[in-house]
């Protein structure tokens, strides 16, 4: 019997680490994809420039797929690469979002260069996590959780909601009508 997967994904900074390792401490296994990485090999490099490692796809999702094959349980699978896991064995996948303004402050106070800022500001307006998730498992298997605004307990039982089916179905987040509405969409693109 194979183990079974529950994706928890999204661009940096919208909360997966903090959610993810609370959620563990109620007996699930998680599996971080950026250690699983490190300690498989799966790195290709570190990329200097953007401060960030460079993955081998196929090697990580090797060592996933062995990690799931050999066990018998569900695991809780964190990371913004969440798409790697082995479809077969995803169970449900949810994507964290988070406004875009509030996102860029979380990155400022991470310390993270305007440049990499920019870059995950533009991949959460442009649902790049959620529509990768799509993509790799199904919309029937994914849904997507807005913690803007919410605490980290807040945003768990959100988390722990949608793992027992009570989250939103991708595609009812939608950043760029709301920041369209607000008239705000300027200054996050000039």
């Amino acid at each position: 019997m194979a183990g079974k997967a529950i994706v928890l994904t999204g661009t940096p900074g919208v909360g997966k680490t903090t959610i993810a390792k609370a959620i563990s401490k109620t007996g699930i296994r998680l599996i971080e994809l950026n250690t699983l990485a490190v300690e498989t090999g799966a790195v290709r490099e570190i990329d200097k420039e953007r401060n960030s490692k460079v993955i081998k796809p196929q090697a990580l999702k090797k060592a996933i797929a062995k990690i799931l094959s050999d066990g018998d349980s569900t695991f809780l699978i964190e990371g913004h690469f969440g798409e790697l896991v082995p479809s077969r064995f995803v169970e449900k996948a949810i994507v964290l979002r988070t406004y875009p303004f509030e996102l860029k402050e979380r990155l400022k106070k991470k310390g993270y260069s305007d440049e990499k800022i920019r870059e995950n500001v533009e991949a959460e307006l442009l649902d790049s996590c959620l529509i990768a998730a799509v993509k790799a498992f199904g919309e029937n298997k994914v849904q997507e959780i807005d913690t803007s605004g919410l605490s980290p307990e807040e945003a768990v039982k959100e988390v722990e909601k949608a793992i027992n089916g009570k989250g939103m179905p991708p595609g009812c987040i939608n950043w760029i009508s709301r920041l369209e509405s607000e008239g705000k969409l300027r200054d996050l693109i000039p």
